[in-house]
């Protein structure tokens, strides 16, 4: 099973601090023996961009960056009414844990 995490390409809020869109980039990779300095430690590695298609167990609502490239975006229709990054951040993890197809990475695991 594909190792999956996420990245936010942007985060909108209004007036009052609530967010209101966020455009998410999903990733696959892998754990590898990375080596810096001479040492070499296993991380987690980004293989390749997701696409619109590879997500299918998520809706279609996505925005077009200006690489062409498609973001997952999310409202408040999807996420209610949240202030913090940490709530966005807990909210994305349940949609990572949504797919069958991947795993989570480590740190972006689904904890109720």
């Amino acid at each position: 099973m594909a190792l999956t995490d996420y990245k936010f390409w942007y985060i909108r809020r209004d007036d009052d601090g609530f967010i209101t869109e966020a455009a998410v980039r999903f990733y696959e990779g892998d754990h590898q023996p990375v080596t810096v300095g001479g040492e070499t430690s296993i991380k987690y590695v980004r293989a390749k961009r997701l696409k619109k298609n590879d997500l299918k167990h998520l809706d279609d609502k996505y925005v077009k960056e200006s690489s062409g490239s498609d973001a997952k975006l999310y409202t408040q229709a999807d996420f209610g009414q949240i202030k913090t990054d940490d709530e966005l951040r807990a909210f994305l993890n349940g949609e990572l844990a949504k797919d069958s197809k991947h795993e989570a990475i480590e740190e972006q695991k689904w904890r109720p």
